[in-house]
């Protein structure tokens, strides 16, 4: 009772309502969420065109917010089901560039007169329909086959995104329709297969055409997972306004293998991606650009990108853990071949409670031969690592304390 009370007077108060509201929202409703919070010192680095190596934000000591997410979900029957995810984090007034007919648009994502704002957006609000096992069914925004799949995995998501999550080559949810369901025996075969707008749960745009992202795993015996995705689309950026513009199509290929066994967790994720983004140009090696659509009227630079991602930790008992993480990726495979992003983390985690992990972290990125920006990685913000004239590095380090509440 306590938590519905509390869920509806945080609703009320996100909508603007200056009174104050308590209600019981009913029967078969369930509500909870989840806290990612950090507290630790950052360092970064970029190299200018002399070599010499610059302190660069977020450099500095800081406790962050990282994500909030109250989550509700009622069920109506045995059938049908409604699920909202509301999803809360600080976040600088910023721009984004939007292609037109005539040239290139800067418009607002967010504005606050005091310079940063606490955005309260919905990540997941959909209905669902479990027809079997085998058939469920979800309209609206809903996770995304592949990302979610992988930090199931991983099993830290508190302390990092996944690969693909953290570079800008998966959502973790969107807009549209989504099939999932289990077969065989013992549900040993998984499957997850989306329809959706392409921009992410933060952009619900209407577009030319939908995306497609879909995903199948397996699980031979109970301590081993396989599984496959593809991902093929326009990302959002080909609308009514722009349809005729000459344009590519963004795909991504997908594989993993994860391991679960005696207090091992283990897994390697591979991933594959061509006309998501590229650099602005060979000599600067500014990784970014879209690859997508562009405002010249010419076809947009297509480009390709790959990168493998290892990670392991063991569980000493309930309570103590220690986990390790190695990506490396080639983020422009035709255009800057020699721009790459290396990254890892190590640490120790303490569950006090059942709600409750605790992490001491120690985290390192060196982008290599070129500059790329992280959105929403380390620092609750977006950050740009990397060196100039495309021959310089960029390096990154962060000792923190991480926290994830659920509840």
């Amino acid at each position: 009772m306590r938590k519905q009370i509390l869920t509806v007077a945080f609703l009320t108060s996100c909508a603007g309502t200056t009174a104050a509201v308590a209600a019981d929202i009913g029967a078969n409703t369930t509500v909870g969420g989840q806290a990612f919070a950090d507290f630790g010192y950052i360092k970064l680095q970029n190299e200018n065109a002399a070599g010499q190596k610059i302190d660069a934000p977020p450099t500095g000591v800081g406790f962050d917010i990282k994500r909030f997410y109250l989550i509700a979900d009622h069920q109506f029957n045995d059938v049908w089901s409604a699920d909202i995810t509301l999803d809360a984090q600080f976040s600088s007034a910023s721009t984004t560039t939007v292609t037109t007919p005539t040239g290139t648009a800067t418009a607002l994502t967010n504005q606050n007169s005091s310079g940063g704002v606490t955005e309260v957006m919905v990540k997941k609000l959909y209905l669902e329909g479990k027809f079997s096992d085998a058939l469920v069914f979800h309209a609206g925004s809903y996770t995304t086959p592949w990302a979610p799949f992988v930090e199931s995995l991983y099993g830290y998501r508190y302390i990092e995104k996944t690969t693909t999550d953290r570079l800008g080559f998966a959502q973790t949810a969107d807009w549209g329709l989504n099939a999932t369901g289990k077969l065989g025996p013992n549900g040993m075969v998984g499957y997850s297969f989306s329809i959706v707008d392409g921009g992410g749960y933060k952009n619900p745009t209407r577009t030319k055409s939908p995306d497609y992202e879909g995903r199948v795993s397996v699980v031979p015996v109970k301590w081993l997972t396989v599984g496959a995705g593809f991902y093929a689309g326009h990302l959002g950026q080909v609308t009514a306004t722009n349809q005729d513009f000459p344009h590519n199509t963004a795909t991504r290929f997908n594989g993993v293998v994860g391991v679960n066994i005696s207090g091992v967790r283990a897994g390697v994720e591979y991933f594959t991606a061509k006309n998501y983004k590229t650099v602005n140009n060979a000599a600067t090696s500014v990784y970014g650009t879209s690859s997508i659509v562009t405002a010249t009227g010419t076809l947009p630079v297509s480009d390709k990108a790959d990168g493998e991602s290892a990670f392991a930790s063991y569980n000493f008992n309930s309570q103590v853990s220690v986990f390790g993480r190695y990506d490396h990726t080639k983020l422009s495979k035709d255009v800057a071949p020699n721009l790459k992003d290396d990254y890892f983390n190590i640490g120790v985690a303490y569950k006090p409670l059942k709600t409750i992990d605790l992490a001491l972290v120690y985290k390192n990125e060196k982008v290599k031969n070129g500059t790329n920006s992280i959105s929403g990685a380390d620092a609750n913000g977006s950050y740009t690592i990397g060196g100039a004239n495309g021959t310089r590095d960029g390096h990154f380090d962060e000792v923190g304390f991480y926290m994830q509440w659920s509840f």
